[in-house]
């Protein structure tokens, strides 16, 4: 006795699955600039409030030292050429210099954590195509019916394209994106492929479930 499964042609749309993960070395790109913007974000910050003011003291301190030497009676020529040197290590940095690294503390770090949680959203989930049924990330059901055209002006420099298709009742114009650097780009590809080659010019379009 043959199961509904052994009955089903081995070429079924419903067995054809395309599936694209998100990819792995684009993902972890962007959480590592993310990293590199959190920890430049601490290195401001202790230029800011630690080092540059310590610097700023230990300049003023020389100085003051070097002053009484020179006005001292006789001169200390060893003591005053001592603090000459001493006050070489010392860079002097001004209050607008002090305070931008202050900005740029906070400033990195918060782009940083928006940076990588806008990659974890643009990478979520995967895209999947079984037969003419299109699975998108934050997108209704799609079959090639709902979609209108396809916008590829960004294709061949950026590997991203738009589907633009109706959803809902009354139908609304929605936009979906399919990005082949995000995506494992072999199964992307693939995917839009079957999707142009699916699409029939002038018609009647059906609202995506």
């Amino acid at each position: 006795m043959m199961t509904q499964m052994d009955t089903q042609p081995a070429d079924s749309p419903d067995n054809d699955q395309i599936i694209a993960l998100p990819d792995a070395g684009y993902r972890w790109k962007h959480y590592l600039m993310s990293l590199l913007l959190i920890g430049g974000g601490f290195w401001f910050a202790y230029d800011g409030w630690v080092r540059w003011p310590a610097y700023n003291r230990m300049a003023d301190q020389a100085t003051a030292q070097m002053e009484t030497a020179q006005n001292a009676r006789p001169k200390d020529s060893a003591r005053i050429e001592e603090l000459a040197k001493e006050l070489q290590k010392y860079e002097r940095h001004n209050d607008a210099s002090i305070l931008l690294q202050k900005i740029l503390a906070f400033a990195l770090p918060a782009f940083g954590i928006f940076w990588a949680g806008w990659t974890f959203r643009e990478t979520r989930g995967q895209y999947r195509m079984t037969g003419n049924k299109i699975e998108l990330p934050g997108h209704p059901l799609l079959t090639c019916e709902n979609i209108r055209r396809i916008d590829k002006r960004k294709w061949d420099r950026k590997g991203v394209a738009y589907l633009h298709y109706e959803a809902g009742i009354p139908p609304v114009d929605m936009i979906a994106k399919l990005d082949d650097f995000a995506y494992e780009r072999q199964a992307t590809d693939a995917i839009l492929n079957r999707i142009e080659q699916n699409i029939v010019p002038g018609q009647p379009l059906a609202p995506a479930e």
